[in-house]
C-alpha cells in the first residue's frame, strides 16, 4: 500500500474545505441578493457579517453598510481572508501542491475558476448582477468538486478530502442556522401565530442550503420553523444536513482506521462519538430552537476540536495548535 505523505493529506483537506467554503458562501449571497432592492433592510446585510464574525474588520475597511460593499468584502476583496477570491486562491495552491496527485482536468478547473474570479470588477457585483455572478462561482465551485469525484483515486488521500468537504460543510451549516433560526427563535419563540407570518424568509432559508425541494418531499403544509430547524439538523437523508455530515466524517475516521490502518483516528473519533451524543440528545429537546445557540457553540468546538486532532495526528501540527498555518495561508501576500 503506497504511504500517503502528511503534507499530501492535509493539502486534500483543505482544498475540499476552501471549495466547500466558497460554494457556500457564493450560494448564501445569491440568496441574500433577493433584499437587494430594499436598501432599507440592512440587517439582512449585517447578519451575513454576523454568521462569519466580520462586523469589526468590515467596520473598519468599508464603514458604510451596503449590499455592494457586502458583497465586494465577500467575493472580490483579496484583503479578506474569508472571501471568495482568497478561499479560490487557498484552493489553488493546495492543488498546486498536489500535481503529482491530481488529474490535469482537476488542476485546470481550479486554476481558470480562479482566474475569472480575479477579473470580475464592480459592474459584476451590482444589483442587475450580483445573482448571476454568484450562481457562476457557486456552479464553477460544483463542477471542481464534481471533476474531483470522478477522477481522483480511493486511497486514503481521497478520505481527507473527504473528511475536509464534511467538516467545512457541517461547520457552514451550523453557523447558518445559529444565525438565521436562533436569533428568529429567540424574537418570536415559535409561537403558532406566528410561525406562517413570514413564509418567505424560511423558503429564503432553504434556499441558502439548496434544500427547498428536499424539505418539500418531506414535509407538507406551510413552512413550520421547526419543522425547517430539525430537518436541517437531523435529516440523515439530506446531504446538508449536521446529522449527516456528522456520520460521513465518522465513516471517513472508520475507514482511515480499518481499511489503511491509520489507527491515529482515535481522538478525533472520539470527538465525534461526542458530537453525535450532543446531536441525539438535542433531537430530542423540545425546546432546541430556543437555546439554539448553546448547542451551536459545542457543535462548532467539537469541530475545532477534530480539526485539531487531525493536524496533531496526521498533519504534523503541535498538541496545542487549534488553527492550521492553511488557514494563516490565505493572508500571505
Amino acid at each position: 500500500m503506497t504511504m500517503l505523505l502528511s503534507r499530501y493529506a492535509e493539502a486534500l483537506f483543505w482544498f475540499a474545505r476552501y471549495v466547500e467554503r466558497s460554494a457556500s458562501l457564493a450560494r448564501i449571497l445569491n440568496v441574500q441578493a433577493s433584499f437587494w432592492q430594499d436598501q432599507s433592510n440592512e440587517e439582512n446585510w449585517a447578519a451575513i457579517l454576523s454568521l462569519y464574525v466580520d462586523e469589526k474588520r468590515f467596520d473598519e475597511n468599508y464603514g458604510t453598510m451596503t449590499a455592494q460593499n457586502v458583497a465586494r468584502y465577500y467575493i472580490t476583496d483579496r484583503e479578506n481572508p474569508g472571501s471568495i477570491l482568497s478561499c479560490l486562491w487557498a484552493a489553488r495552491e493546495n492543488a498546486r501542491l498536489l500535481r503529482p496527485l491530481i488529474s490535469v482536468s482537476m488542476w485546470s478547473y481550479v486554476n481558470v475558476s480562479y482566474n475569472d474570479l480575479k477579473n470580475l470588477g464592480d459592474r459584476d457585483i451590482d444589483a442587475k448582477r450580483l445573482s448571476r455572478t454568484c450562481e457562476t462561482i457557486a456552479r464553477r465551485c460544483d463542477a471542481i468538486m464534481g471533476v474531483t469525484e470522478g477522477t481522483y483515486f480511493r486511497d486514503a488521500g481521497w478520505r481527507f478530502y473527504q473528511l475536509g468537504l464534511w467538516i467545512e460543510r457541517a461547520d457552514q451549516t451550523s453557523r447558518l442556522l445559529d444565525v438565521k433560526v436562533a436569533q428568529v427563535a429567540a424574537q418570536h419563540k415559535f409561537q403558532p401565530s406566528e410561525t406562517t407570518a413570514d413564509p418567505e424568509f424560511w423558503k429564503l432559508l432553504l434556499h441558502s442550503f439548496e434544500a427547498y425541494h428536499a424539505f418539500q418531499r418531506t414535509e407538507s403544509g406551510h413552512l413550520d420553523p421547526k419543522k425547517v430547524a430539525n430537518f436541517l439538523m437531523f435529516n440523515k437523508s439530506f446531504p446538508r444536513s449536521l446529522t449527516h455530515c456528522i456520520g460521513e466524517i465518522k465513516n471517513m475516521l472508520n475507514d482511515l482506521d480499518d481499511e489503511f490502518d491509520l489507527n491515529h483516528v482515535e481522538q478525533s473519533y472520539k470527538e465525534v462519538e461526542m458530537l453525535m451524543n450532543e446531536l441525539n440528545g438535542a433531537s430530542k429537546d423540545p425546546d432546541l430552537q430556543q437555546k439554539f445557540h448553546g448547542f451551536n457553540d459545542k457543535v462548532q468546538n467539537h469541530l475545532i476540536a477534530v480539526t485539531s486532532s487531525l493536524g496533531s495526528s496526521f498533519f504534523g501540527h503541535g498538541e496545542q495548535s487549534v488553527q492550521s498555518e492553511q488557514e494563516q495561508v490565505q493572508r500571505q501576500a
